[in-house]
């Protein structure tokens, strides 16, 4: 028997199908100019997208591969929703075998991955239009936020002890997260910082690595000043610098990189000319000598 639950994700399974195989159809998979003369060529072309590719064309494959990905994950969530009965109360003291269901606590820690998950989502579905790079990243992301969303709601779960949870879940999370950010951190400082530098004149870009040395030598004196200073007052630091970075590196690559003059020398000395002063400055030349001899009768 059905659940409601597993109802909704076997109707959406099936609709993705269905938005598959148009896809497929509609994307390259079928010449639509071979009705009504060619129907066998034509219906062979159909079958592409029925059978996965078997018997014919599928036109765009990532987006057919997409769209199929989806029917398959949500027909399992169905699967799951079905052999859990949609977490049913009589269902789950039959399992556990008590004359009334286990006590339920919902989860108290906050979880933003839902969104995160929402965004991912929308990047692939862009990068299907805009390139190839933007829904590798939605992809890359969604993984991560999935691999996340699940690590916590595991935790959440764990014991009785909000605590004791925390600590489960960062003995696990820590040595694959505080790695991988500070990778993630370094990288985006530097890309950031190169398009703000590349962006500026030669002695602008002085300057700013100046100010942007001291400013970060101030905060760290600032916080070994202040020991007693709130995690929630740091991390607000932390990300209102990573939005300011953020701001004008993307303001910076909006401007483009300013324009740089290179000494161009010809070859056997020539003019070479100073980008700094504009002046030409000539250089010995190899001698040159033609020599025609004539012979006279």
């Amino acid at each position: 028997m059905l659940t409601t639950g597993s109802k909704f994700c076997f109707g959406s399974a099936a609709l993705l199908v269905v938005l598959a195989v148009m896809y497929g159809w509609t994307s390259g998979g079928v010449d639509w100019g071979l009705f009504p003369s060619h129907l066998g060529d034509l219906y062979f072309q159909m079958l592409g997208a029925v059978t996965l590719g078997w018997r014919g064309a599928v036109g765009d494959q990532l987006g057919y591969t997409v769209l199929l990905s989806g029917a398959v994950g949500m027909t399992g969530i169905g699967s799951v929703l079905v052999a859990l009965r949609d977490a049913d109360a009589e269902a789950l003291a039959e399992v556990a075998g008590t004359a009334r269901p286990p006590a339920y606590r919902l989860p108290f820690s906050p979880n933003f991955w839902a969104p995160v998950s929402a965004f991912a989502l929308g990047a692939m579905i862009l990068g299907l239009v805009v390139g190839k790079a933007l829904f590798l990243l939605g992809v890359a992301l969604l993984i991560v936020a999935a691999f996340e969303w699940a690590m916590q709601a595991w935790a959440d779960r764990a014991t009785g002890d909000p605590a004791v949870n925390a600590k489960l879940r960062n003995r696990i999370m820590n040595p694959l997260e505080i790695p991988l950010l500070g990778i993630i951190g370094i990288g985006f400082v530097a890309i950031a910082f190169s398009r703000i530098l590349l962006a500026t004149s030669k002695l602008g870009a002085v300057w700013i690595t100046i100010a942007a040395a001291a400013i970060i030598f101030l905060l760290f004196v600032l916080v070994a000043a202040v020991p007693k200073a709130t995690r929630g007052v740091l991390s607000a630091a932390v990300v209102v610098a990573a939005v300011a970075v953020l701001a004008a590196g993307i303001s910076a690559a909006a401007v483009g990189e300013r324009n740089f003059e290179h000494h161009e020398t010809e070859a056997g000395g020539g003019e070479s000319h100073d980008a700094g002063t504009g002046a030409a400055t000539t250089g010995e030349q190899a001698p040159t000598t033609t020599a025609a001899t004539h012979s006279g009768g």
